[in-house]
């Protein structure tokens, strides 16, 4: 076998080829599945998100030492995710525990809960490496007094955190209302806002459930150069909300969502649709005064 690469490898450098053209090569010669799967590893990768703090009015950074790699700031840039690591893992190997030099007031250090993320509109805690069908942001969850995840402290309703960016479903069947947090990607529309980004953005999320009835209305930070959360697309006269389509799929995002009827600001799933799960993409214009949304069915 060595004897048949070294003449493969000399065969090429005669010919004027390269390392990559053998490589190449060899991709091509590949099974349909090998390729398949070469890929679909390409295509999803699993982030570790370890965090920031200030301390002395100086940012600093949580560190994750071993089993991912960090990313230039260019490379957070562009999936505008602050100080992350790419896992190098392989499924079923238990994730690292990250560490970090953050203290409360009284000088106690914050504790390491778990990475989390949000699965089917669920806070998902992950101890070891997933079999992964997407990309995948986890998350580290610091906590100075900790707490046990079966047994969690419930915060006081007037102190409890409210995403900068998340979309609230308030279901039909129970009149309670549910938040869905909304993460931020960079876009191809060259017209979408910034939201305080050096570039185009638009939110998304991963898979979510909805029943016939259910009422959804977006709340997005950067609206019209403020910092401040708002409902989403800013409230001024005429026609704000835009469903998008896709000829590739024929799929047609009016086909699942319509405006409410009493508030021009949220969207209700039909009542002729069944219950299902969807992914849903939004990007705002002229500065947050118009919303453009795709919704897209999981097969």
């Amino acid at each position: 076998m060595k004897k048949i690469l070294t003449f493969v490898l000399i065969s090429a450098l005669l010919l004027g080829g390269s390392a990559t053209a053998v490589s190449l090569k060899a991709s091509a010669e590949s099974s349909p599945a090998e390729q398949s799967e070469a890929v679909a590893e390409k295509q999803h990768k699993l982030y570790l998100v370890p965090g920031t703090y200030t301390a002395e009015g100086v940012k600093v950074e949580n560190a994750v030492s071993d089993g991912a790699s960090k990313l230039t700031a260019e490379e957070c840039a562009a999936i505008m995710t602050e100080n992350a690591y790419l896992c190098s893992l392989s499924a079923g190997d238990a994730l690292p525990v990250p560490t970090s030099g953050r203290t409360d007031k009284n000088g106690a250090p914050y504790r390491f809960n778990g990475w989390w993320s949000i699965v089917d509109a669920t806070v998902t805690y992950f101890d070891k490496m997933p079999e992964l069908s997407e990309t995948l942001f986890l998350y580290a969850d610091w906590r100075a007094e900790l707490s046990q995840r079966k047994d969690p402290v419930i915060p006081d309703e007037s102190t409890a955190a409210i995403p900068a960016n998340y979309m609230s479903i308030k279901r039909a069947a129970t009149g309670k209302e549910e938040i869905i947090t909304l993460r931020i990607s960079g876009t191809d529309e060259v017209n979408a806002d910034t939201l305080g980004y050096y570039k185009p953005v638009q939110l998304y999320n991963d898979w979510f459930e909805l029943c016939p009835g259910d009422v959804i209305t977006v709340y997005a930070a950067g609206l019209g150069g403020s910092d401040e959360t708002q409902a989403a697309p800013l409230d001024v006269a005429g026609n704000r909300i835009t469903f998008e389509n896709s000829t590739t799929t024929g799929n047609n995002t009016g086909t699942y969502l319509k405006i409410d009827a009493n508030d021009s600001r949220a969207l209700v799933y039909r009542a002729t649709q069944k219950k299902q799960h969807f992914r849903i993409y939004i990007k705002f214009k002229s500065k947050g005064t118009e919303m453009s949304v795709y919704i897209e069915p999981k097969n």
